[in-house]
């Protein structure tokens, strides 16, 4: 080893680690002070093959020296792989945004890798019962088929412990002769993910490799990565522990492909870092489809046995703390859905070379390491151990989502809250086509990848049971008797993923009844503090809502009946779409001679209408109902004049409507019969090429930022300029005709008075600005001046506290512990994420296409808004109560949110300021909303879409 190399990347502290390797000589001289504890050894677990090489012969350097980079990773890996080819096989299953290998690397005795392909075949029995002969041969699988034991690395690439573990990990199950794990190869398939965001973490690891020096002070240089760098993230700066729900990405979307390929028992997600190690049994919530009672049970059999493995070294670990297993993103919540004991590990270190604990202890790259290895190697011999009672609680699991659970039963949901007995009653959920069947067939697709089964319908059925997602909350009176026409998807919840199926649709997902009287709790203590005490904070770790059917903003039902029906298995088809019928896209009526016309009601619509424009083709809109061609056409429609433009429009039109599902119509006449709204109306308004910039700067999120990107590049096919702050200035503003800001801080502050005139003088020019979330909930602020709304309760100081002091007598609570007599609101209480029903308009070019008027939005945090005075508030919360799904504040959220704003449209001059409450782009969770988004893009530069109400007004 270059022990110079590694002096000049590791403190003094650090490098002491590596002293273990030296020999050393018996001492006779005079005692002296006891040594300082051994350094972890990595390599005892032998003996070891000798053929097989340890990763610090082909790196050149010991673990936790420097951080590796993919290819040194990839080295490690291909070289141990070739030398124990009798225990190892090496699978690539796709490759990275950018390009990177994505690799699983399967360990196991040498007996089971010459048989892989069976005992996948094998497993895949026990997945889905269906394929069992009988009770017997599931039994026999259960005592005769390795158990599946998957290690997860580096989901967060600059938790980077997790990426260096990998190489020691299979090391030690490729080479060791130790009885331990010689055993337990011949019980258990190990899967290693070696890394599931290399892009994210070459660019962390590049960057910090640059600047290292090992310090472990907290404010040092190399402890912080800039903006564009950071690697949690992947290269869109997605956090890919949230996308399980979604699988908006690449990577996201392989791995799980080639998870349900496995389907494994055991699957460990390792991470970091915070101060004390992290194991399950985790805190609460749980989803209660997961089965409370297993995960419960095998948390705390593998707790225990990591819980002993750190205790022989006297290493600190909590359990039971922060750490949920709530919303079903996660890798660790979606991987028990679907069957296994899904964990999440947290490492005390990585990130750095050495961190300064609280206690002003040293924390090292090694140390962190040390601790991720040895609760892989207790996970994997653990699940060894207990290879036929895993086994066969997989099967119970599998096995019971074929038929619903019985009331009462351990896994049974409280049925004293509504949306537990709606999830206990749920058998089927039928998804109708609606005006965007382009959008079903994504939500199809979606369903698909998540492996779970769905069916589109080839003749009509009726319900005599069925409940409108929409009609939840307050509207939810009774089951009606509903007719489902062909083309509908249909989602059976019998069926081997049927827990999958459950936790993503089911409209409102319940809380264990402790957990929220916990919340209630502190929410009572909090409010009799005064201002500056310190308050409690609550338990919830992300959001609490997420059904699909409201985030594709697709009508749904879900029945208590499943009556027989007709319909075709979907499959994926060679590009991983679902084979559903969806939208066909082209030209009706051949080559037009005046015009062509398309319906404003689709995403596709929005992402033609855009690529149309960019590519310098003249549209125009109609900002109120149309006769064209002898039919009548929504508000919205969207009309390209043959005579202005290029002969090329009708094949490229041709092209674009093919790739983004629209039906086009071709017109041959501009007379409008006896409509006074024609071609030539001045209600039909030519439309303004969108000039579009993002702002990417250190006050963004990067998700935000990401997300962003991801939409217009992946999937709209816009072109824009990602931008500093800085930047906006008169020269650099006259650019652009729209500038989006997303998720974010601190706006006001880093433009400043010049920046904020120059903004403002630029909107009044016909500028579009778009907040998003935090982005544009600042537009409130008084030195912005942005908007004439103003968030609830802006003028109260004390938050919701009651002017009457504690008198000493015990308050009287309602059974779910909230106040009997509630003390009027005055701010509203922050939301982790919940669900709403709200207004649009569609007479608004925010709301074109939004016919019914009516849409689920989420919403998150505690800013609501009071309606503008001065401008529009095209989607606002009616009275109430609105709530659809996800956790509420009784007494304080319903009561505020009623009559606000969620978009507000504000007029400067020519242009807008547009300020969505919360962002519609967030995670890729909400197709529903992509056109509400893309609208103020596509119609707001354009001055004089609203020109005829001004006129008339005039």
């Amino acid at each position: 080893m270059n022990l110079a190399f590694v002096r000049a990347r590791l403190p003094l502290a650090a490098l002491a680690l590596f002293v273990f390797a030296a020999p050393t000589r018996a001492q006779t001289a005079a005692p002296v002070s006891p040594a300082p504890p051994r350094a972890y050894d990595f390599y005892g677990r032998g003996p070891y093959r000798r053929n097989i090489p340890r990763p610090a012969a082909v790196l050149g350097y010991e673990a936790g020296a420097t951080h590796s980079t993919f290819r040194d990773q990839e080295r490690v890996i291909l070289a141990i792989a070739a030398a124990a080819k009798d225990r190892v096989r090496v699978i690539e299953y796709g490759k990275s945004v950018e390009g990177r290998p994505l690799r699983l690397v399967l360990v196991s005795a040498p007996e089971n890798i010459a048989r892989l392909e069976t005992i996948r075949q094998e497993i895949g029995k026990l997945a889905d019962p269906r394929l069992l002969a009988s009770q017997a041969e599931g039994e026999r699988l259960c005592q005769t088929t390795p158990v599946i034991t998957w290690i997860n690395h580096c989901i967060h690439g600059d938790e980077s412990a997790s990426f260096e573990t990998v190489l020691q990990t299979l090391y030690t199950l490729a080479a060791s002769e130790a009885p331990a794990i010689t055993e337990t190869l011949q019980k258990s398939v190990v899967i290693l993910n070696p890394v599931f965001n290399p892009d994210g973490h070459e660019r962390f690891a590049v960057y910090y490799n640059s600047v290292a020096v090992g310090s472990p002070e907290p404010f040092a240089y190399d402890q912080r990565q800039p903006w564009a760098i950071s690697g949690r993230f992947n290269h869109y700066r997605f956090d890919m522990n949230r996308d399980k729900l979604m699988l908006s990405q690449p990577e996201s979307q392989m791995e799980t492909a080639a998870f349900l390929q496995w389907h494994p028992q055991v699957f460990a997600d390792q991470h970091g870092q915070p101060e004390n190690y992290f194991f399950p049994p985790n805190s609460l919530p749980s989803n209660r489809n997961v089965d409370r009672a297993r995960i419960n049970k095998w948390t705390d059999i593998f707790g225990r046995a990591n819980g002993a493995a750190f205790d022989r070294y006297g290493w600190q670990y909590v359990t039971r703390e922060t750490f949920d297993f709530f919303y079903p993103g996660y890798l660790d919540t979606w991987t028990s859905l679907s069957g296994a004991i899904g964990m999440t590990y947290e490492t005390d270190g990585g990130g750095n070379l050495a961190r300064r604990r609280n206690d002003d202890t040293i924390s090292t790259l090694r140390d962190a390491i040390s601790h991720h290895y040895e609760t892989a190697l207790s996970t994997i011999v653990t699940a060894a151990k207990r290879h036929d009672e895993l086994l066969r609680d997989y099967l119970a699991y599998r096995r019971g989502a074929l038929a619903p659970p019985p009331a009462n039963s351990a896994n049974a949901p409280n049925s004293a809250t509504t949306a537990s007995a709606t999830s206990e009653k749920m058998r089927r959920v039928v998804i109708l086509p609606g005006a965007d069947p382009g959008r079903l067939k994504e939500l199809a697709t979606l369903l698909l990848r998540e492996g779970v089964e769905v069916r589109e319908l080839k003749t009509a059925f009726s319900s005599n049971r069925a409940w409108n997602y929409m009609a939840a909350g307050d509207k939810m009176r009774a089951a009606q008797t509903q007719t489902f026409a062909p083309g509908a998807l249909v989602v059976d919840m019998a069926q081997p993923q049927g827990h999958v199926a459950r936790a993503v649709l089911e409209p409102d997902p319940d809380f264990e009844p402790e957990f929220v009287r916990e919340q209630y709790a502190r929410r009572v203590r909090n409010e009799k503090r005064n201002e500056n005490e310190p308050k409690e904070g609550y338990d919830f770790y992300d959001t609490t809502a997420w059904a699909l059917p409201y985030a594709f903003g697709l009508d749904a039902y879900w029945t208590e009946d499943a009556p027989p029906v007709e319909g075709r298995l979907l499959r994926l088809d060679a590009q991983g779409r679902a084979d559903a019928t969806g939208a066909v896209g082209g030209i009706a009526g051949g080559r037009a001679s005046v015009a062509y016309v398309f319906r404003y009601d689709s995403d596709g619509a929005a992402f033609l209408a855009l690529r149309l424009l960019q590519e310098d083709y003249k549209l125009a809109v109609a900002t109120k109902p149309v006769r064209l061609g002898g039919r009548d056409w929504p508000r919205g429609a969207l009309i390209a004049r043959v005579v202005r433009n290029p002969e090329t429009l009708h094949a490229r039109l041709a092209q674009l409507a093919g790739e983004t599902g629209v039906s086009v119509t071709a017109i041959n006449s501009g007379y409008s019969d006896e409509s006074p709204v024609g071609l030539g109306s001045e209600n039909v308004v030519s439309l303004r090429k969108p000039g579009v910039a993002v702002i990417a700067d250190d006050s963004v999120s990067q998700t935000g930022f990401g997300a962003i990107w991801h939409l217009f590049e992946r999937e709209v096919g816009l072109k824009f300029t990602p931008l500093r702050l800085a930047s906006l200035r008169a020269n650099t503003l006259a650019r652009f005709n729209v500038i989006v800001l997303p998720e974010g801080y601190g706006y006001a502050g880093a433009l400043g008075k010049t920046g904020l005139d120059a903004l403002k003088q630029w909107i009044g020019a016909g500028g579009v600005l778009i907040g998003l979330g935090s982005g544009g909930q600042w537009f409130t602020d008084k030195d912005a001046a942005l908007t004439s709304a103003i968030p609830v309760g802006s003028d109260v100081k004390d938050d919701e506290k009651d002017a009457k002091k504690d008198d000493g007598k015990p308050e009287a609570r309602k059974p779910d512990g909230s106040p009997a007599v509630p003390p009027k609101p005055k701010k509203p209480l922050r939301l982790p994420g919940a669900i709403f029903r709200a207004q649009i308009d569609p007479t608004h070019f925010l709301g074109f296409g939004y016919e019914k008027g009516e849409i689920a939005v989420p919403l998150e945090g505690a800013t609501f808004l009071k309606p503008s005075k001065m401008g529009a508030n095209p989607v606002t919360f009616g009275p109430g109560p609105s709530r659809l799904s996800g956790f509420a504040w009784p007494d304080n959220t319903e009561a505020l949110l009623a009559n606000t704003a969620y978009v507000v449209d504000e007029p400067i001059g020519e242009g807008h300021a547009l300020l969505y409450l919360n962002d519609p782009t967030f995670r890729a969770s909400w197709p529903g909303l992509r056109r509400l988004f893309l609208s103020g893009i596509l119609f707001g530069p354009t001055s004089a879409i609203l020109a005829p109400a001004r006129r008339a007004e005039e």
